[in-house]
């Protein structure tokens, strides 16, 4: 793989950033940051723009949306802190190149800028797997029915945040990415070494799908591509 990530590297001159967005669990700050690693790109979360707003610490052991899901909702409620996040998110992106942005509302804010915008479709068991994953070996046991059931509550709650800022569905609009890639058949189980084994698969998938892009726009990748909203 190291001539496809030379073929990527900045020095190729494509210096724009790539934006990675999907909904609760699909695996995006997972795969953001590896592309970012892959390519010597820096790396721009909201989520900790969000913390950092709210005045939040960030946990260690990746339980805190889990355990404070409640809390950090009445705190959004009290500042409007996406509306404030969506601003920086806009500034970072005109202002940086070579960045990887960990996202669910940027894609949809920044038209006239440059950009990948690269979509994880996953399904809601694979997430609610993967929500399981989250929490081994740390203390918090949440139920496989309760990830569920956490991973839609967190779709819903940022959707409907987000509807009157965005103009849309967040669930269900994918019109503005360039490619839309589904990992929901990388996980069969709630293990840390099938989720390891689907990370690694999946990310090959991103890596030829980013080459096909970025050396030509125009190409597909070589999983699926909508470029519409999803049926209702």
């Amino acid at each position: 793989m190291r001539k496809v990530a030379e073929a990527l590297s900045p020095s190729t001159g494509d210096h724009r950033n790539i934006i990675v967005s999907g909904l609760t669990a699909a695996g995006k700050t997972t795969h953001a940051l590896l592309i970012a690693k892959w390519l010597g790109y820096d790396y721009v979360s909201a989520s900790e723009l969000m913390l950092r707003l709210l005045k939040v610490q960030p946990d260690m052991d990746n339980t805190l949306w889990a355990t404070s899901l409640s809390t950090i909702e009445r705190l959004r409620n009290q500042y409007p802190a996406d509306e404030e996040v969506n601003r920086l998110l806009i500034a970072e992106a005109q202002r940086r190149t070579s960045t990887v942005f960990d996202s669910w509302s940027l894609p949809w804010l920044i038209d006239d800028i440059p950009c990948v915008r690269l979509y994880i479709e996953s399904d809601l068991r694979s997430r609610s797997l993967k929500v399981r994953v989250s929490q081994q070996p740390h203390a918090v046991r949440l139920s496989l029915e309760e990830c569920t059931a956490l991973a839609e509550e967190k779709d819903r709650t940022t959707a409907v945040r987000l509807q009157p800022l965005l103009g849309v569905d967040i669930r269900t609009d994918r019109s503005v990415f360039d490619a839309v890639l589904d990992n929901s058949a990388y996980i069969d189980e709630p293990t840390i070494e099938a989720a390891r084994a689907g990370i690694s698969a999946f990310h090959a998938s991103i890596q030829r799908t980013l080459c096909r892009l970025r050396a030509d726009p125009a190409a597909a990748p070589d999983n699926i591509h909508r470029t519409g909203p999803l049926p209702q």
